[in-house]
């Protein structure tokens, strides 16, 4: 009997994205995901876990670039756990004992405990990284919306000198004129009819 197979309606909601976020993930990361004869793509369990683990990593904040540079080691991983399930299942066939079977299960949940640190160190740097470029980016945004900012008010200022410069001109202007005589009272004043 062979392993149980999805359409890609039910996988998405099993994982918990649209199912055209499935079909991009697969193109971008380049996933080998199986084709029935009629050239429909078919999940297994293993590629749900692989898609809810994606989902994860992209929910903690990892880039598709990102995960496709730890993909490698996570299906390394998958194709090792599914090795020792495939082993246990033949030793347990074969009527293993209880102590054998306790064991290997032992080993596998090292082996589980070990890829969940790994990914957690993975995702701990991940986060570090983000917050430091994060942080870099607001500082430098604040530092250029000040700067603009402050720029912005020493135009404003020396608009505002520029104006009042000019009104005190004008203002010392027309009293220079009032404070010209008039031509008809000069010609009184220097004729002494004033």
């Amino acid at each position: 009997m062979g392993d149980v197979h999805y359409m890609i309606s039910e996988t998405s909601k099993r994982v918990g994205v649209e199912s055209h976020v499935l079909r991009y993930w697969e193109d971008e990361l380049k996933l080998p995901i199986g084709r029935t004869e009629m050239g429909h793509r078919h999940y297994t369990e293993d590629d749900i876990q692989l898609f809810s683990c994606i989902k994860e990593l992209k929910d903690q904040g990892m880039l598709l670039k990102e995960i496709k540079s730890v993909l490698p080691d996570m299906l390394r991983a998958k194709e090792q756990l599914r090795a020792k399930r495939k082993a246990l299942a033949e030793k347990s066939d074969s009527l293993a004992s209880p102590a054998e079977i306790s064991l290997q299960n032992g080993k596998f949940a090292d082996l589980e405990a070990l890829l969940t640190s790994a990914m957690r160190n993975v995702l701990l740097e991940n986060n570090k990284i983000l917050e430091d470029n994060i942080c870099k980016e607001v500082t430098e945004k604040v530092a250029k919306d000040m700067d603009f900012l402050l720029q912005a008010k020493e135009r404003q200022e020396d608009e505002r000198f520029r104006r009042l410069d000019h009104l005190i001109r004008q203002q010392q202007s027309i009293r220079r004129e009032a404070a010209k005589p008039a031509p008809a009272r000069y010609l009184r004043k220097v004729l002494g009819e004033y």
